[in-house]
């Protein structure tokens, strides 16, 4: 049995996550962009979001926080996260802040912070932060800190996927969730050469990830059978994750990307030690059908981050989540859905076969539930609570696995058994969200 629980006050699995006004204000964004600022020592932080109402304001505030402790901003507006991360990167910035709460609702926002590298920050970084916060003291530098012209600024982004490889000949839908992949998604796979089917392509940020993206890609799929389409590729808000559709309009999760670009990877004599990063959500039948290919899958604790620590530390080349974050670390270090989603387009372009044929693992069933609560870790750590998850899988056998952990960005807590045997799968999951309600205080 899996168990997760956050150790920080304001950072969980995606950096700093809540509901705008309470959680989440300009306030904490004015003083994360001020410990920001400090640690740049006059350097540069880049900042973006996506088109969220609350955006622009949380933008602000973070700005001023750096731009008053000495540091320089370049603010690039509504991009994706991953174009972030790419820039700080590429600029020699010193750190790069993307506001975002990727697929929750549009009163969520959310704060991402990158290190110069293009990494998200580490536990330590995390914790200096919120110190920081802690402190609720602004400090101010005698040399004030500039804002630098974006004029170009994103272009090294562009220029990145444009080496991926040509999509003539292909069309594919693309749903941007309503989101930051709108004015980033379909220019680039035109660009690339495909046949482009937009949707999700508002830009009213009270309709991100509104029935559409990668939370819904049932949307996607039946665009991609409406439209004749080869396969169909769908984001969340900030487009870090992607979810495809094949031509058949069945949906493609982040595990089957991750096997599908595995196999291909590996028969280019690309796939360092013949081994791939899941995390403790990757599918037990990927991992099978993995092996089955002469490829590992090592796993982490959920998130991104994790993902691309462990990659580093192996000197792997693929990894990611079944939700739909993809890190291919031949163009990036961070999850991109973008990316990922137009390097599996050149794959299925390339092999002369449609994705439903290249997609041919399988999946054991996983029941997935969630219960609210405000007292999730409390919960996930209670003796009796563990050990009836414990006896419940033992049941399993080596045939399913259980998994509790408190969720990163709301109050959930969240619950998920899987199993070869469907039926065995729903009754575990069922029974532990029932003995939880029973026996545990939930507010």
């Amino acid at each position: 049995m899996q168990n997760q629980t956050q150790q920080t006050r304001y950072f969980g699995t995606d950096g700093i996550r809540g509901v705008y006004g309470e959680d989440l204000t300009d306030g904490l964004a004015m003083l994360v962009g001020n410990s920001l600022g400090l640690s740049a020592k006059g350097g540069l932080v880049v900042i973006g979001r996506d088109n969220r109402v609350s955006g622009a304001n949380l933008a602000r505030a973070l700005s001023e926080g750096v731009l008053a402790a000495s540091g320089n901003v370049l603010d690039v507006g509504v991009v994706p996260t991953p174009c972030v991360a790419y820039v700080t990167a590429n600029t020699g910035a010193s750190a790069g802040v993307m506001i975002s709460a990727s697929h929750n609702p549009p009163r969520y926002n959310g704060i991402k912070i990158f290190g110069s590298d293009g990494r998200k920050i580490n536990a330590q970084q995390e914790t200096c932060v919120e110190k920081h916060i802690a402190e609720a003291t602004l400090a101010y530098s005698p040399y004030r800190g500039k804002v630098l012209p974006v004029e170009g600024a994103t272009d090294c982004y562009f220029e990145m996927l444009a080496g991926i490889g040509r999509l003539d000949g292909m069309k594919i839908v693309l749903d941007c969730a309503n989101g930051a992949a709108t004015g980033f998604a379909p220019f680039a796979f035109r660009r690339l050469g495909a046949e482009v089917v937009a949707v999700g392509v508002s830009a009213d940020g009270n309709r991100i990830n509104d029935g559409c993206g990668a939370l819904h890609p049932e949307y996607l799929c039946k665009e991609v059978l409406r439209a004749g389409a080869d396969m169909g590729l769908c984001f969340d808000g900030d487009a870090d994750r992607v979810i495809a559709a094949d031509e058949k309009g069945n949906v493609v999760n982040g595990d089957q990307i991750i096997y599908v670009l595995a196999r291909a990877l590996k028969e280019e004599d690309a796939l360092p030690f013949s081994t791939v990063v899941g995390t403790l959500h990757t599918n037990m039948g990927v991992e099978a059908d993995l092996k089955s290919l002469g490829i590992d899958l090592v796993r982490t604790d959920i998130g991104d981050h994790n993902v691309i620590r462990r990659m580093c530390d192996a000197g792997l080349a693929l990894g990611g989540e079944q939700s739909g974050h993809i890190i291919v670390r031949q163009y990036s270090e961070t999850g991109d859905g973008i990316l990922a989603g137009a390097l599996l387009a050149c794959k299925v372009k390339q092999s002369g076969k449609p994705l439903s044929e290249l997609n041919d693992c399988t999946l054991y069933p996983q029941i997935n539930t969630e219960i609210i609560t405000r007292n999730k870790e409390k919960i996930a750590r209670d003796k009796n609570v563990c050990r009836f998850v414990q006896t419940t899988e033992d049941m399993l056998g080596d045939n399913g696995r259980i998994m509790l952990r408190p969720s990163g960005t709301e109050n959930k807590l969240r619950i998920m058994a899987e199993c070869k045997d469907d039926f065995l799968a729903r009754f575990a999951a069922r029974g532990i969200e029932l003995y939880i309600r029973t026996r545990c205080e939930l507010n």
